[in-house]
């Protein structure tokens, strides 16, 4: 915060200089008492009297202070980021299967598959991401946008289990590579989040790759789990019914690996809480943040908003006086 004219807060000693002057114009001269003529003598106000008299000389105080703040043209100044270049398209395809909540990872598969997303959308970056969440069927989430806050918002709102029991991961990358081919970026980047359990769907993995691979897109695999008994936990997104247990997990990791590599992309395991950290560096880093960017500021000015403060404790003060002082005795 700074002022662009302090000279201003001269103004404050004001009230101390007519406080001055009053007093020394005052010195000197008779007192005289205006009590009537063997009648009784003033006694002193009523405690609700005294106490609105303070609260109007407070309040009209803090209104005459921020009135000379006001004056004193306060402003913050606002810095931020402007890319010069745009950057990439990225469509995440996450995979919200009821498989997802797993207990292997912390919180769960899907909950680190969010985090991975969360994370790479709090960078400062230019790049338009968008979600494609896949279960038996998939949906767009979220179209590619800069606006982080919404991705997350979106993000925050898929719910393991709501599209379907299956795991259809070729519908889900296809659904994802048709939106970053359609994306207005020179650059475009498909990221399949999954645990790679393909179930489900008209459309093989092994098909919607080529069709990455026909776009252009390289498809970035990170693989979520482990193979073996995993602990699960799964709500029903219908009934919110809780179900839990263990299954044998099936983690398909070659095949992912074998899926990355056929589009030129590349392959990240997250087995464990380690991996998850691994696979969200290798991921910002494979994604490097637009180089052609500078800083810029701009003042915003405060004085409109402390003026209308000032007038709202100074009309408080004038209520108190015409209301309440009016009517008390």
């Amino acid at each position: 915060m700074s002022f662009d004219s302090p000279w201003a807060f001269i103004l404050l000693l004001a009230p101390v200089a007519a406080e001055w002057l009053w007093r020394r114009e005052r010195t000197g001269r008779p007192a005289f008492s205006l009590s009537r003529w063997n009648g009784p003598d003033f006694v002193q106000g009523s405690a609700r009297r005294t106490f609105a008299a303070t609260a109007r000389n407070a309040l009209a105080a803090m209104g005459f202070v921020l009135l000379v703040m006001a004056a004193a043209g306060p402003s913050r100044v606002e810095r931020s980021v402007l890319f010069l270049a745009r950057g990439a398209d990225i469509v995440f395809a996450l995979d919200a299967s009821p498989s997802m909540g797993a207990k292997d990872l912390r919180p769960d598969r899907f909950g680190a598959a969010s985090m991975i997303i969360g994370r790479f959308t709090e960078e400062e970056r230019n790049e338009a991401v968008g979600i494609v969440a896949f279960g038996s069927e998939a949906v767009l989430v979220c179209p590619p946008t800069t606006d982080y806050a919404v991705v997350r918002s979106r993000l925050a709102q898929v719910v393991p289990g709501e599209l379907g029991d299956g795991t259809a991961v070729g519908t889900g990358l296809a659904v994802a590579v048709r939106h970053a081919a359609s994306s207005r970026g020179g650059e475009k980047r498909v990221v399949l989040v999954t645990d790679g359990e393909n179930n489900a769907g008209a459309i093989a993995p092994e098909a919607a790759a080529a069709l990455a691979l026909e776009n252009g897109i390289a498809v970035t695999v990170i693989g979520v789990g482990s193979r073996g008994e995993v602990p699960v936990e799964y709500a029903d997104p219908e009934t919110g019914e809780r179900f839990g247990g263990t299954y044998l997990s099936a983690f398909d990791e070659d095949r992912l690996r074998a899926l990355a590599a056929s589009t030129g992309g590349s392959y990240m395991n997250a087995a464990d809480d380690a991996g998850v950290e691994r696979a969200f560096a290798g991921l910002s880093s494979s994604v490097p943040v637009a180089e052609r960017r500078r800083q810029a500021s701009r003042r915003v000015s405060a004085a409109p908003a402390w003026f209308a403060a000032a007038c709202a404790l100074l009309f408080a003060g004038w209520l108190v006086e015409r209301v309440f002082l009016g009517s008390l005795s």
